[in-house]
């Protein structure tokens, strides 16, 4: 192989390699890692959470929010529900769905008493803060990120270590807070690359690109140079 060939070889390998570029140059299946940045505030109110989703029902003025709402609007009046029931059926021990419900601007506890075949349903009034204490999240049991937060009021976490981005309700030296997930980024973590953006990233591939195609346009003309001087020294012999 003469030396113009040699090069047509080099030039369209370093071609060839730079139009695969999306292959190794920050390809788009790199590992990536999702970080989520938590805020703590302090409130006066039960937040949204999971745990007060499933615990708490919170039944407003408009009797037709649901028929569960319209029989407890009715009870927080004082007035208890009495049904008889099938002798031949039984009672779920956890008759009401939630803990505590929050009706005419109060708050009670649900009950279920079964006197014989009398189901009585009955609410007990009680007081906001044995709500919030009941509702919030203990301390000393939430994720270090989460005690980080109510600290230093932020913390970021990395998506491996969390198992689900939620907002907490925690009590904490007789403050309550809503901690929740108020930003997140997704970085690649791939190569031990930095995270560039997608602009750069498009650039770099353009540049690629391109520069793969001069070189091929190269390679063939080194080709064709090859092919001539082989042919002179042939005619030379």
């Amino acid at each position: 192989m003469n030396r113009q060939n040699w090069r047509a070889f080099v030039l369209l390998l370093l071609g060839v390699t730079l139009l695969a570029n999306p292959l190794y140059l920050y390809p788009e299946d790199v590992s990536y890692e999702t970080t989520y940045t938590y805020e703590a505030s302090a409130v006066d109110y039960l937040p949204n959470t999971a745990r007060t989703f499933y615990h708490f029902k919170s039944c407003g003025w408009n009797p037709l929010q649901s028929a569960e709402c319209a029989v407890i609007n009715d009870m927080a009046r004082g007035d208890s529900v009495e049904l008889r029931l099938d002798p031949d059926r039984g009672v779920d021990s956890e008759f009401w769905s939630f803990d505590y419900v929050r009706a005419d601007g109060r708050y009670f506890e649900p009950n279920a008493t079964l006197d014989g075949r009398t189901l009585t349903l009955s609410l007990t009034p009680v007081s906001e803060a044995t709500v919030k204490r009941a509702l919030s999240e203990d301390f000393d049991e939430t994720p270090p990120y989460i005690r980080e937060a109510v600290r230093n009021g932020s913390s970021t976490i990395s998506e491996e270590d969390v198992y689900e981005a939620d907002t907490h309700y925690v009590e904490h030296d007789g403050t309550y807070y809503k901690v929740s997930p108020v930003e997140s980024k997704r970085r690649p973590t791939g190569w031990g690359w930095k995270d560039p953006s997608q602009v750069q990233l498009d650039a770099m591939r353009l540049a690629a690109w391109i520069g793969g195609i001069a070189c091929i346009w190269r390679a063939g003309e080194w080709t064709e140079r090859g092919r001539r001087a082989a042919e002179s020294t042939k005619s030379r012999r």
